[in-house]
């Protein structure tokens, strides 16, 4: 979004006449940064999220703009100039915000946390970030992660990416045609062409892309290249633009207007084609405003070009870089829905932006930095002398520095405590065990500890003092044994994995999505408890259910049901799945569901149905970090009205299979109004997405282990 302000908000109309300047695309900046703002404080207007699609179409055209006014003026592209003005104008306040941000998540977050935003800080330093969070974002284990403070640098690495290789294109293409002798006119007919040869390669990306990995779409350079390509076209095309007659004009311009406020208000994240095709909607949107002004005597509409939405507008790099980073750090101090949190953001987030860009981004972008003598680059200002040169310069070095420096430090602190005893896992999983066998009477299953303490009562009332396991610093990466038999997103089929006792008294299948393998600790205890064979079949979006050819998970479903069909029959099957699978509607899942458990309950295999998890949320999850959290005195956790919401269709599922059973553990994970985030000194969920941790699943086993006794008469 932010090449925007690279460039002079002028345009060239045709015949050589003096440029004016685009009071209306300030107020487009405007309208962009503040439905950005408002959807991530407030969720309102849902489509918020649209204000980078309109700063890619506003920075396409205001860039190429300028190239192209170079071009005709020398006949050349000056790469240095180019450059020099991207960094003047990008690096001081980026690398500043950056900087800011890693410090204060040093201070609030745990080590974990903090380690990954030092990584998000180096890749968006290098403008990178988003294949940064297009990896992570696709990764099945940081699904419900808590964000990023600074996740929104993508878009600058989009940007940016786009600028190192489209000056030097458009510069071959105009050089190729002048070398044909071809006029001006058919230079920009040529570039045209060109551009939109770009645009359909890259919009016919997109489209696939998003249907196959929308995540990655969402974030890659090649599908989002062609909403600056628009912004490009428009530039080469001003000449035929400008001739537009006077009374088309405002009608465009608020057809236009009126087509963005569409598509902020309509649009929601997670919209199945976005972003393509339905980010062309805001694209051709902003297009047209954009268009309408080309050569236009009047000012705009004056939604755009009011006094309040111009200062906006200038101001709006500043306050696109500082929102998203103050409304994630101060959730790691007030609950992200109270009254202290909207007053926190709405404060420190104009001020923050108002200072920087009066104080480092509007100054030192006027610096005539790296200018050799006679150079300028059209702007007011003057070459500086050499103390303040170095000072400016100094200052961003500093910056960046600080931000290399500090992930390094934190990196090592974060080995070093790992090298103080068993690293990661491990060490969460041998001190869970220990502290399972160790804990306090009353002498209910495994004591207090986990979801014994939900057993217990006031019984366990203040015998665990105030140790948490698993960690503040580990409990997200708490895995420990859950997916040893995990068959990834792309994997052709589900592991060979079998455990507990080859050949035992009975023969046990556990199937389905991640929080089936959640439970596995718990599963894999009970079997080898009791010698049972259990074989395991979990993967990814692998619900138990007749899968569609062509799902992601059809061909490992179909070789795990032969294996249930075929040679001796299994005496049980567990399954469960996540209740949250949009996929289909309810019903259809629950029909589905039948279909496939049927034909194995026909060879006498008992189903057993083990309802999913009541669901987390980010807030409880944040909760956990937040500064001042007490393991003994919280509230953190979901409302159980909230969490139970969603109705899990394996119960129905199971009531409609002849010999099914249900073991139903919710009166572990909720009282009678709240699921909490920590049970008997233990946390819960690893994420937002409802994985619950390896140590919880273990304090689980022995209430597993009861019902699964019960339903299979042992």
């Amino acid at each position: 979004m932010t090449e925007a302000l690279a460039a002079e908000e002028r345009q060239s109309p045709p015949g050589g006449l003096p440029t004016s300047p685009r009071r209306d695309i300030q107020g487009l900046r405007a309208l962009a940064v503040l439905a950005v703002l408002m959807d991530h404080l407030a969720g309102w207007p849902r489509g918020g999220f649209v204000g980078v699609d309109i700063f890619f179409v506003i920075s396409g055209f205001l860039i190429t703009g300028l190239l192209l006014r170079e071009y005709e003026r020398t006949g050349s592209i000056s790469f240095r100039s180019f450059y020099v003005r991207r960094f003047k104008r990008i690096m001081p306040v980026s690398v500043l915000v950056l900087f800011v941000t890693v410090v204060m998540a040093s201070l609030l977050f745990p080590t974990t946390r903090t380690v990954t935003t030092m990584g998000d800080a180096l890749w968006s330093l290098v403008f990178a970030g988003n294949w940064r969070f297009a990896i992570s974002g696709s990764d099945y284990f940081q699904e419900g992660a808590l964000p990023s403070p600074l996740q929104h640098y993508w878009s600058l690495g989009v940007e940016e990416q786009f600028y190192l290789v489209w000056p030097w294109l458009l510069l071959v293409v105009l050089v190729i045609v002048a070398r044909a002798r071809g006029t001006l006119a058919v230079r920009r007919g040529v570039l045209a062409v060109t551009v939109l040869a770009l645009i359909v390669a890259s919009f016919s990306w997109a489209q696939a892309e998003t249907a196959l990995n929308p995540t990655v779409a969402y974030f890659s350079t090649a599908s989002r290249a062609w909403e600056l390509g628009v912004g490009a076209l428009l530039a080469v095309l001003a000449p035929v633009f400008a001739r537009l007659p006077e009374r088309l004009r405002s009608p465009l311009a608020w057809l236009g207007l009126t087509g963005m406020a569409v598509s902020i208000i309509w649009l929601a994240p997670g919209h199945v084609g976005f972003p393509a095709p339905l980010a062309l909607f805001p694209v051709v949107s902003v297009a047209v405003v954009i268009a309408a002004g080309i050569g236009a005597r009047s000012t705009g509409p004056w939604p755009l070009t009011n006094p309040v939405s111009r200062y906006v507008g200038d101001i709006s790099f500043s306050l696109y870089l500082w929102h998203w980073p103050v409304m994630v750090l101060v959730t790691a101090l007030t609950p992200g829905d109270g009254i202290r949190y909207y007053l926190w953001s709405l404060i420190l987030v104009p001020v923050l932006s108002v200072c920087s860009y009066h104080l480092v981004e509007d100054p030192l972008r006027r610096e005539a930095w790296f200018t050799r003598e006679g150079e300028h680059d059209g702007r007011r200002g003057r070459r500086p002398g050499a103390l303040r040169t170095v000072a400016a310069v100094a200052v961003v070095c500093v910056a960046g520095a600080g931000v290399v420096l500090a992930a390094f430090a934190v990196r090592w602190d974060h080995a070093a405590t790992a090298d103080d005893g068993p690293s990661g896992q491990e060490s969460v999983l041998a001190g869970s065990a220990e502290a399972i066998d160790a804990a306090p009477a009353p002498t209910v299953k495994g004591g207090c500890l986990g979801a014994a303490a939900m057993a217990a009562g006031e019984d366990c009332a203040g015998l665990l003092g105030d140790r948490l396991l698993p960690s503040l610093e580990t409990f997200a990466e708490d895995t420990g044994g859950q997916y040893q038999c995990w068959r990834s997103k792309d994997g052709p089929a589900f592991p060979d994995c079998d455990l507990g006792d080859p050949g035992g008294t009975l023969r046990v299948a556990l199937i389905g999505d991640s929080h089936a393998a959640s439970f596995l600790p718990a599963v894999e205890a009970v079997a080898e408890r009791h010698g049972w064979e259990l074989d395991v079949f979990t993967g990814f979006a692998c619900h138990w259910y007749v899968h569609e050819a062509g799902d992601n998970c059809y061909g490992p479903l179909q070789d795990a049901e032969e294996a249930l069909l075929t040679g001796e029959p299994y005496d049980a099957v567990l399954v469960t799945s996540s209740r949250y699978d949009d996929s289909r509607p309810l019903q259809e899942r629950t029909d589905l569901y039948v279909r496939a458990w049927e034909p194995v309950a026909v060879r006498g295999t008992r189903i057993i149905a083990v309802t999913d998890v009541p669901a987390a949320t980010e807030e409880s999850i944040q909760c956990l970090t937040r500064i001042g959290f007490s393991v003994t005195d919280n509230d953190c956790g979901v409302p159980r009205e909230e969490a139970l919401a969603r109705v899990d269709p394996l119960p129905r599922a199971a009531s409609r299979v002849e010999g099914a059973g249900v073991v139903d553990l919710t009166e572990y994970f909720c009282t009678e109004d709240l699921c909490p985030a920590v049970i008997g000194n233990t946390v819960v969920y690893r994420d937002a997405s409802g994985h619950i941790s390896s140590t919880y699943a273990r304090s689980l086993t022995p209430f597993l282990e009861e019902d699964l006794l019960g339903l299979l008469d042992q």
